[in-house]
């Protein structure tokens, strides 16, 4: 259950601004809040915990700090970005698999949305339809 929860949180964490990734090598996301919602976007309920989402142009890893072993991480297959404003006001959606300690494959949608400053990363598996986590995201910072 935690992997699965994980899981939906990674997928959601992904995404940055193409002028992001042309720019940096790595992007950073930080949440301490996790939503669960249902197929229709509702909230089904919320925990406080932090979630760290790191992106390179390459790859994705997902990481939750009270349960390192649970990371997930995958390879970018597809990206496609809109951006009025990097890191303000846009979208990025990454299609990848993110596979976890134990191996076993998720193919996920992570969307990356900024409106008006603050950033939200919904995750979103084929292999749970129904089933979403979005991470409230707190701070973002572009590494090198």
């Amino acid at each position: 259950m935690t992997q699965n929860i994980f899981l939906a949180i990674a997928l959601c964490g992904c995404g940055t601004s193409m002028k992001a990734q042309r720019d940096s090598v790595k992007v950073k996301y930080t949440s301490n809040k996790t939503e669960n919602l249902d197929a229709v976007n509702r909230i089904k309920d919320t925990r406080d915990e932090r979630v760290t989402v790191e992106v390179t142009k390459t790859g994705i890893s997902i990481v939750p700090a009270s349960h390192p072993a649970d990371a997930l991480k995958g390879d970018i297959e597809q990206v496609g970005c809109i951006w009025k404003e990097a890191f303000n006001n846009g979208k990025t959606i990454i299609n990848t698999v993110l596979t976890g300690q134990q191996g076993d494959p998720k193919n996920a949608t992570i969307t990356l949305e900024g409106e008006n400053g603050k950033i939200t990363i919904l995750l979103e598996t084929q292999e749970f339809p129904g089933c979403k986590l979005r991470l409230l995201v707190d701070k973002h910072e572009e590494l090198n």
